[in-house]
């Protein structure tokens, strides 16, 4: 692309500060969106706020980890201000508006909440062109037109003439963007490059002032500091312009702050790469072929899994900027049968300019900073009372709820309303949405210091009225689920409390809200919230186990399936196997744990089965977890009591997994019970 076509020559007229850019495409060009954001990463220089308004924006567009904090701390103001499509994508915040008749009243209100020095550009569709020129209360200073030339050349100079009888600079762009810089604008990052300087070109020649150009550097004048007494809306990249040495930085943002971004990307790479594992957890003991013989479509080997979740990392990684070259993947657990771990590692070597240049060779010197970072994520089974936080109480106090937590993503509610939380979450990622547990239980302590943080009840409940003491309610998000939980949360038994409020979900099929009856929830009929099904065993029991098992599920109170997972994960039901530790039989117990259930012979199956239950059914009590109550049976009680935790043995933690996403292929989980973590 140029960096803009100049129809007709004319004397640029004055800019004046803090008015908008506005964007449009002209006859049937596309591409000024791209061109658009770009130009507004170009102007954001170092630190400054650069708003992209797109006016009838088909699709939201979420926030980024690279995301700028000015660019973020404009977001939350637009957001405060109940500008709910806002979001801080790398140097630019974007915002999404209808366009409806009042849509230019809209854009209106949304650029009075930006501030002072922040820099504003407008896409809109061109049928709304004619009228922001005309708006007095947009007040425009510059027009960006995207047209194919010289096809549309007539259109463009008209449009260009017009713009300068307004008063106002034009610039025409002859050609779009290509596929990778168009991505990069959108996502606020500087696309690099000759792209770059072209681009930096055309911000010059639409505000008047320089803007940042990849690796070209320029000292502050006078005039580009303080033009006509006004002060500048932005800090220029002339003034603090960062050096990229490689690809890497381009796409991280500014050097000043690379090292965070770094770390925030490596963490998203790795927690992607994750959840592949635990969504395809299940399919690596599903049957590799089916009944008839035909290769099992829904099956996957361990080359597949761990390519699979290699290729959601890069796609991460490629969607917020780190090239391919700066990126090492690895799995740690690799030589487990199922591997639940991915390592990202993230490392460059970027030049950036010191605080004081000084003259080598000809130019000014830079100095070499290695940027680095590394994450590690987990899908791993959930510890604790339904994934209870280290540190965090298993039973509510503090008014409102007194009975037992369950966890979920770290956050605290009733067991049932776990359990339902669970089935709602499984259908969301059906449907390609992951739900966000932003809040849950709160005790009146914490509503009270929550309320004195902000003290409107229109927006916090006084202490002791908020439905949030009751452990029934939860704030979902993100927004982009607003419209499926309004569709889909009823069916799971949640119901929108309140319409201004489209996260807020109560929990209706139980016990109601702070009640006796909601106090005396057993957590350990629906097991830490992992809800078991009673009815039925898996396929891969064979036929002369299928009873013994019903009956000592039956006698002891567990789930027939739990036992037939664990007895496959064991032994393959071979009555006779023998660990090398000295395990033995078909539930491969040792010799002291057998003699102390009265297992006399762990080569009787039938007698080893009716011991595995009653052994799991006090492991379970005394656990209130399947994740613990397997830990237990396989490492013993000690380590799990120590830690209230799966302990981090390979073979423990493989073993639950495992076992967990036998339960999931079986139909015997509510949900994969895996729950994907930052670990590193």
């Amino acid at each position: 692309m140029s960096a803009g076509a100049d129809l007709p020559p004319a004397a640029e007229p004055e800019v004046p500060a803090g008015s908008p850019i506005v964007a449009t495409d002209l006859g049937g060009a596309t591409g000024s969106l791209a061109i658009a954001a770009a130009v507004g990463v170009a102007l954001a220089g170092d630190g400054a706020p650069v708003l992209l308004a797109e006016i009838g924006a088909e699709r939201s567009r979420a926030p980024t980890v690279l995301a700028s904090r000015a660019a973020r701390e404009l977001e939350e103001r637009l957001r405060d201000q109940g500008f709910a499509r806002a979001a801080a994508r790398g140097r630019l915040c974007w915002l999404g508006l209808p366009a409806a008749d009042d849509a230019l009243a809209e854009l209106a209100s949304a650029l009075d909440a930006t501030g002072s020095g922040t820099t504003i550009i407008v896409h809109l569709p061109a049928s709304l062109w004619r009228q922001a020129l005309e708006d007095p209360g947009l007040r425009p200073r510059a027009g960006l037109l995207r047209a194919d030339l010289p096809a549309d050349r007539p259109t463009a100079a008209l449009a260009a003439i017009e713009l300068r009888e307004c008063g106002l600079r034009a610039r025409v762009a002859p050609r779009p963007l290509g596929r990778v810089a168009s991505r990069r604008a959108l996502a606020g990052l500087e696309g690099g490059g000759a792209t770059a300087r072209r681009i930096a070109r055309l911000a010059q020649r639409l505000t008047g002032h320089a803007a940042s150009a990849g690796r070209e550097r320029t000292r502050p004048s006078a005039l580009a500091l303080a033009e006509r007494g006004q002060s500048l809306p932005l800090v220029m990249g002339a003034v603090f312009t960062i050096l990229f040495a490689a690809a890497i930085l381009a796409a991280l943002g500014a050097a000043t702050t690379a090292t965070s971004r770094v770390q925030r990307a490596a963490d998203l790479i790795a927690l992607s790469g994750a959840r592949s594992l635990r969504d395809d957890f299940p399919r690596l003991f599903t049957p590799a072929r089916l009944p008839g013989g035909a290769p099992n479509p829904a099956h996957l080997d361990k080359r597949d899994y761990l390519a699979r979740a290699a290729a959601a990392a890069r796609e991460a990684a490629t969607r917020n900027g780190v090239e391919p070259w700066a990126l090492r993947l690895s799995f740690p657990d690799s030589d487990s049968f199922a591997p639940l771990r991915v390592r990202a590692r993230i490392a460059a070597t970027v030049d950036v300019a010191p605080g004081a240049s000084r003259e080598r060779d000809g130019g000014a010197a830079t100095e070499d900073v290695a940027v680095a970072a590394r994450a590690e994520a987990e899908a791993a089974p959930p510890g604790g009372t339904g994934s209870q936080v280290a540190g965090q109480p298993p039973v509510a106090s503090g008014g409102g709820y007194a009975g037992p937590l369950a966890y979920r993503q770290g956050k605290p509610m009733r067991p049932d309303v776990a359990a339902a939380f669970d089935r709602l979450a499984a259908a969301a990622r059906r449907d390609g949405l992951s739900l966000v547990i932003t809040s849950a239980y709160r005790s009146d302590a914490e509503q009270a210091r929550l309320y004195a943080a902000h003290p409107d009840p229109r927006w916090v409940a006084p202490p002791g009225h908020s439905l949030h003491r009751c452990a029934t309610e939860l704030d979902l998000g993100p927004s982009a689920a607003y419209g499926w939980l309004a569709a889909n949360a009823p069916r799971f038994g949640f119901v929108k409390r309140y319409s201004w409020e489209p996260w807020h979900f109560g929990y209706s099929r139980g016990p109601a809200p702070c009640s006796a009856a909601g106090n005396a929830i057993d957590a350990t009929r629906s097991v830490g919230g992992e809800r078991l099904a009673s009815e039925g065993l898996p396929d891969f029991v064979p036929f002369r186990f299928r009873a013994p098992i019903g009956r000592a599920a039956a006698r002891w109170n567990v789930s027939a399936g739990l036992l037939a997972a664990q007895l496959l994960a064991e032994s393959n039901f071979n009555p006779y196997a023998v660990s090398p530790a000295g395990a033995q039989g078909i539930a491969q117990f040792m010799p002291g744990t057998a003699a102390a259930y009265g297992l006399r012979d762990p080569f009787d199956a039938l007698a080893a089965i009716d011991a595995q239950a009653h052994l799991m059914s006090d492991l379970l009590r005394q656990f209130g977890s399947i994740s613990l109550a397997l830990a237990a049976y396989n490492a013993g009680p000690g380590p799990v009591e120590a830690c209230q935790c799966v302990p981090s043995i390979p073979e423990t933690e493989a073993y639950v997994a495992r076992i967990l996403g036998l339960l999931d292929g079986a139909g015997e989980l509510a949900v994969p019970a895996l729950e994907v973590r930052l670990v590193d």
